[in-house]
Order: C-alpha cells, then structure tokens, then sequence
C-alpha cells in the first residue's frame, strides 16, 4: 500500500471514530427545564476543519496538500456532522419551547466564512428538521432557513478584531510593545526560538503560537501524523503559547470593549427588548451565532468565566433567559466537551448560578461598548 493510500486509510479510520465519540456524546444530553425559559442565545465554534493557506508554516511536510475536494479551511465530514448534532442537542434540549420554525422565531448570525456559514446551515438542520406542513418533500428531512451575515470588513459583532478594527489595532500593537508585552516574550523565548527552527517562522509573538496551534491541531484531527519535532512541544506548550493570544487580545477594558462587547451588548439589548415585550420579538425564541473560537474566548472573558483553553470545535456557550418568580434572569451553560453529560451551568464571579438581568448587566457594564468606542 503506498504511503498516501496509508495516510488516507489511517484518516477515514480515525474520522470514523470521531463520528462514534460524537454520537455518544449526543445521545447523553439531557433536557433543560423550559417551563420558565423566555429566550436562548446560542453562541457556536463551526466545526472541525481542514487547514487554512494562511496558517500553513513553510516547513509543514503537508504543505502540498490541497484537501480535494473541500479545500483550505472548510468543514470535514466529522465537522459537519458535530454542527449537526448541535442542532440536534439543542433540539433535545429545548424541545416544546422552540416549537416549529417560523421566519420570527430564530435569528441566525454568521461571520463571512464559507466554515462558519455551513455550519450554521447545519446547526439549523439538526434544530428544525420539517414537521407537518413544513415537510416540503418526502425523501428530504431538511427545510430552508435564512441566515444573516456582514459581507464587508465592517463586521463589529463577530468579526476579529484583529484585522478589522483600525483602533483594535493600534491597542493591541501598543500592548506588545509595553513591558507587559515585553515580559510576555521573554517568558516564551525559548518556545518561540524552537519554533523559529522547525517551523521557518520567525515566532515572536503568541499570534503565530496561535496560527500553528490551529494548521496542527487541524492536520491531528484529519489523521495526519505531525512531525517529530512537534513531540515535545504539543500540545502542551504550543496550547499553552497559543491561549496567550487570547490574554493580549483582551489585555484592557478597551479592547475587551472591541472584541467581545459588540455581540455582549447586543445579548442584553435583545435580552431587554423581550422582556419589555418589544414586538419586533414577541414570537422569538432563539439567537444563534455561528463564529470561532476567539468569539467564544471572548464571550467567556468578559463574563469573567474563562479558563486556559483554546475552545475545541463544535463549542458553544448557551445564555438562557427565564423568568422565575417574576425576576428575569440568566442561566449560562457552556459545552467544551470535556465532560459526557452535556453542557455545564456555570457561574459568574459575583451572582449566583440564576443571575437578574439587572446584575448581569451591573457585572458587565465597563465591557459594553458605546458610539465613541466604533
């Protein structure tokens, strides 16, 4: 057998057992308590990838792969089918609250990726398959949803920062520079000077530990073997190096402001509008988001909940908002799949595991940005 029909066979058997872990994974899920839930906002990572060109480091033995016929930094078969049982999940999880699909009911989000938008088609597949009237034709469990994006380099809600907030960047550059970011090097330089070695990179910030941890972590997840320098590096040190990115992305109040304020503020203005009985949501009853890792990381920091991680494919935090003897509040669940029983409830540094809007918002007030910070 040659050495690709190796590679490609050791491939489909390790995809096969990850469709296996995520079925099982799936079918443990239980259902939330619905009978006080009024909304859900619904935050997810797209699902496990191939790697992007932009990631793929000079000395990466797999740099001539094309990954025909999907292509650089879309969703596998095994990332397809985790968003799809997102869906699914959520569906278990929220049966006799969601209902069926109408136009008003849901409102999807996307960032302007081919991988974040198929995989909230997916997300939507498993939520809504057609029931009744909806069901269009027989041989097809799968109804057309519309969803939302922002096709310019404008996108303020899910957008990274990174590349398209001008004074984003400027604090995030400033930050490098200043003695913290200076400190952060010197703490690193050996990790980045092996890098630097094997990769042919010239590592000198956690940006490039985070791009190397994704091209990796993607190649791992495919079935590749990563080469033998790698072995004493990953995932350890590289995740640890790569999880950095996310302590500088948000090193300030400000830059918090700009990378996970945006979609925090637009959570509590919907959260607001319901409860006031705005029309325009008398019959929603979901927000999904469809986004990346960092939008997750973000979300988690400004909640003051984040831990060293990078959050895996298919993650995703889960706002619900209930009335419970007449307070409006929050219960937060986050599903990172290190536990097989579903989402855990988590609990914010200051209130209690069912938080009042109105002490949510006192704990996350500094972080919602205003007009002057656009």
């Amino acid at each position: 057998m040659s050495a690709i029909n190796s590679l490609a066979l050791f491939g489909l058997i390790t995809n096969l057992f990850s469709l296996i872990r995520l079925f099982y994974a799936q079918r443990v899920e239980e259902k939330h308590d619905v009978n006080t839930l009024v909304l859900l906002h619904v935050l997810f990572r797209h699902g496990d990838r191939t790697p992007d060109l932009s990631e793929i480091y000079p000395n990466d033995p797999y740099a001539n792969q094309t990954y025909y016929p999907i292509g650089y930094g879309e969703l596998t078969n095994v990332g397809k089918y985790r968003e799809y049982l997102i869906g699914r999940t959520l569906r278990k999880m929220y049966d006799s609250f969601l209902g069926i699909f109408t136009t008003d009911t849901v409102y999807a989000r996307t960032t302007n990726y081919d991988r974040t938008k198929m995989s909230c088609e997916l997300v939507l597949a498993g939520l809504y398959p057609p029931t009744g009237k909806l069901k269009w034709y027989k041989d097809l469990n799968w109804q057309p949803i519309p969803f939302d994006y922002e096709a310019t380099d404008k996108d303020r809600l899910l957008g990274d920062p990174r590349y398209n907030f001008p004074r984003y960047i400027k604090l995030y550059n400033d930050y490098l520079g200043s003695l913290n970011g200076i400190a952060l090097y010197v703490s690193n330089r050996d990790l980045y000077e092996y890098l630097t070695n094997h990769t042919g990179w010239n590592v000198k910030r956690p940006k490039q530990v985070y791009d190397l941890y994704f091209v990796l972590k993607s190649e791992e997840c495919i079935g590749f073997e990563l080469p033998q320098w790698t072995k004493s590096v990953w995932p350890h040190n590289i995740t640890h190096g790569a999880v950095q990115e996310y302590e500088v992305s948000t090193a300030t109040t400000q830059m918090r402001k700009l990378s996970g304020g945006f979609l925090l503020k637009k959570i509590v203005e919907d959260t607001k509008a319901k409860i006031e009985g705005a029309e325009a949501l008398k019959n929603r009853k979901i927000f999904l988001y469809s986004g990346h890792e960092n939008n997750i990381a973000y979300l988690l920091t400004l909640l003051d909940v984040f831990y060293p991680h990078v959050p895996p494919f298919g993650a995703y935090v889960i706002l619900e908002v209930h009335k419970i003897s007449e307070i409006y509040g929050f219960k937060i669940y986050y599903q990172d799949y290190s536990e097989t029983r579903g989402p855990r409830l988590l609990k914010l540094p200051g209130c209690d595991e069912f938080c009042p809007v109105d002490k949510f918002i006192q704990l996350v007030q500094e972080y919602l940005p205003c007009d002057t910070d656009v």
